[in-house]
């Protein structure tokens, strides 16, 4: 796997307040976001032992990262720029999610137990603004235990959150109203008959890639899929059906704002995202 410390360029001067990306530099965004949904959406053999690896890295406009501001699980209105000055490590998440993003959470959580908690925070934006509640959010970060309050998990309506959506070439669920509120009921029952599972997990997440189904959403195979729907196109890494898939990427943002490096959650692994994370706090 390469080591962001061999690809990062010393900045020069940064902005120190944030703004939103130019027409242009979005559309370039957009379409990154479209080729690495891409990549990560062609077909898969319904006999394959396991999916072949994705890029290990992809390297975003380098730009101040779009800005927002969210309710965070506290009711605390939350914003980007409110962590200049940290490095950010930057993904969407849905709390009663039980494989791809415990696992995920995770991993950024342990990395950031690694280099300390120090200077790093983690913005959690949430891909279910049904499910989602503040008391799951909170549950859900529980659970991960993020150094020192390091995690922000971002709340909102469908409304608020799908410009986010849309800058970060995000798809998130596409589960109807009721299939959410029975996934999440289900996840809260599931939590209350084992209140293990509720106490802060230290441990590695033991994440197994679910079969692929013989069949891929509709879109899968188009050569440049439109993100402009928000609709998932990749493989199969949930074990609760098509509705429930959403992208899984992590953006690292500088200390300045700035976004640096993107990360595949087929690429994601503590250590290196340590090295990543130790790389742009050593930066003046």
């Amino acid at each position: 796997m390469r080591r962001l410390v061999a690809t990062l360029d010393r900045t020069d001067d940064h902005e120190e307040t944030a703004r939103p990306a130019t027409p242009t530099r979005r559309l370039v965004l957009l379409a990154l976001m479209c080729l690495i949904l891409g990549a990560l959406g062609g077909v898969i053999a319904a006999t394959a032992a396991k999916p072949s690896p994705a890029a290990t890295r992809f390297v975003p406009p380098r730009e101040t990262a779009y800005d927002f501001s969210l309710r965070n699980q506290d009711g605390k209105r939350t914003r980007l720029a409110d962590a200049r000055g940290k490095v950010i490590a930057l993904t969407f998440i849905y709390a009663t999610c039980r494989d791809l993003c415990p696992a995920e959470g995770s991993d950024i959580a342990q990395a950031m137990r690694m280099v300390g908690g120090n200077g790093v925070a983690a913005y959690i934006v949430s891909v279910d603004p049904i499910g989602d509640t503040p008391q799951r959010a909170r549950g859900w970060l529980n659970r991960r235990a993020f150094p020192g309050g390091a995690g922000q998990y971002l709340i909102g309506t469908r409304d608020e959150l799908r410009p986010i959506w849309v800058h970060y070439g995000i798809a998130p669920l596409q589960a109807t109203r009721q299939e959410a509120e029975a996934a999440a009921a289900g996840a809260d029952a599931f939590f209350r008959a084992n209140p293990e599972y509720n106490q802060p997990q230290t441990r590695p997440f033991d994440y197994q890639v679910p079969p692929q189904p013989t069949s891929t959403p509709r879109g899968a195979d188009d050569a440049f899929p439109s993100a402009s729907d928000l609709a998932y196109r990749g493989r199969a890494r949930h074990i609760a059906g098509w509705d429930f898939e959403h992208s899984a990427y992590v953006l690292l943002i500088d200390k300045h704002g700035t976004q640096r490096l993107g990360i595949p959650f087929e690429s994601l692994e503590p250590n290196s995202l340590a090295q990543d994370l130790r790389a742009l706090l050593s930066e003046s």
